[in-house]
C-alpha cells in the first residue's frame, strides 16, 4: 500500500525528474551530463523511479542499490504512466536531447510492466540487499552516485565507512549528490526536533535507521570536508526555524548553536579530486 501511494505521489517520474533537475542544476551540470555514463542510486527503496531519470537522460548503466530489499516492480509503472510527459521533457530537456528523452519515455511506456529482468533491459541493475558501508562496489568504475533522504538513515559510526568506498567508487570524474533529511522520521510535523532528547547509550542503531542519526549541519561538514580525494560543497540548506526544540537537548548531540540544530535538509555536491 506505501509503494502504490508512492507511485501516485512522491516517487510519481515527473517529479523525479524534476528533483533530479534541481539537483543537477545546483551542481552547476547541464548538457549530456549522464549521457553514457555509470550511474549509482543509494537507497533506491520501493520504486527506483530516480534510476529511471538516469536512464531517461542517457546512462549507459544504473546501479540501483538498497541495505533492504525493498523494490515492489507491480508499482513501477504505475510511477510512470500517471506523470505528465511534458514536465519530464520540460525539467530534463536541460540536460538531453528533448527528441531522445521522448523516444525513451516513450518505450518505458510501451512496457507496461517494468520487473526487474526488463529493468535490466534498460541498463538498470537492482542489487539488494547490500552494505555499502562494508563493501565497495566491485563493478564500473561510478560517474554519478545520488542518494535522497538515505544518509539520516545511516547509524552514525557507518557514515565515514560509507562516504569513504563512496568516494573510492568515484571515476576520475565522478561525482556525487545527497540531499539529506535531518527531522525526526517519527513525526517531522508535529515534532521535528523531539529526537534531541534521546540519550545516546538509549539511540541505539535501530532507532538511528528509523528517525534519523541525529547528525547535524556542522558535523556533516566536518564529515564530508575529512574525505580524502572528494572535494564538496553544501549547494543548499534549508531551516525549520519556526519549529520548536525540545526543551533539553541531550549532550551526545553535537551543534554550534541553535541554527545548526534546527536546518531541516541539506544540498551536499561533491567530485572527485
Amino acid at each position: 500500500m506505501h509503494s502504490r501511494k508512492l507511485a501516485l505521489t512522491g516517487k510519481r517520474l515527473d517529479i523525479c525528474a524534476n528533483e533530479v533537475a534541481i539537483y543537477l542544476l545546483q551542481c552547476g551540470k547541464k548538457k549530456y551530463v549522464l549521457r553514457d555514463k555509470v550511474c549509482l542510486e543509494i537507497g533506491s527503496g520501493w520504486l527506483l523511479t530516480h534510476s529511471l531519470v538516469f536512464y531517461l537522460l542517457g546512462a549507459k548503466k544504473v546501479y540501483a542499490t538498497d541495505v533492504c530489499p525493498l523494490l515492489q516492480p507491480e508499482n513501477i509503472f504505475k510511477a510512470v504512466c500517471n506523470s505528465v510527459d511534458w514536465s519530464i521533457l520540460d525539467s530534463l530537456s536541460t540536460f538531453e536531447e528533448r527528441d531522445i528523452i521522448h523516444l525513451r519515455l516513450k518505450k518505458l511506456l510501451s512496457l507496461k510492466s517494468l520487473s526487474v529482468e526488463v529493468l535490466q533491459d534498460l541498463g538498470i541493475e537492482y542489487i539488494a540487499p547490500i552494505n555499502l558501508s562494508e563493501q565497495v562496489l566491485n563493478y564500473d568504475k561510478i560517474d554519478f552516485i545520488f542518494s535522497k533522504s538515505v544518509l539520516e538513515h545511516v547509524p552514525v559510526d557507518d557514515v565515514v565507512p560509507l562516504l569513504e568506498n563512496l568516494v573510492s567508487s568515484l571515476s576520475e570524474d565522478g561525482f556525487m549528490f545527497h540531499l539529506i533529511d535531518l527531522l525526526d522520521h517519527r513525526d517531522r510535523k508535529k515534532r521535528p526536533f523531539e529526537f534531541f532528547i534521546y540519550q545516546q547509550e538509549a539511540y541505539s542503531r535501530e532507532l538511528q535507521s528509523r528517525w534519523g542519526n541525529r547528525i547535524r549541519r556542522s558535523q556533516w561538514k566536518q564529515i564530508f570536508s575529512s574525505l580524502k580525494h572528494l572535494d564538496s560543497k553544501f549547494v543548499f540548506e534549508w531551516s525549520h526555524k519556526d519549529a520548536e526544540l525540545p526543551e533539553k537537548i541531550d549532550s551526545s548531540i553535537q551543534y554550534t548553536d541553535e541554527e545548526d540544530l534546527k536546518i531541516s535538509h541539506l544540498g551536499i555536491f561533491g567530485e572527485f579530486i
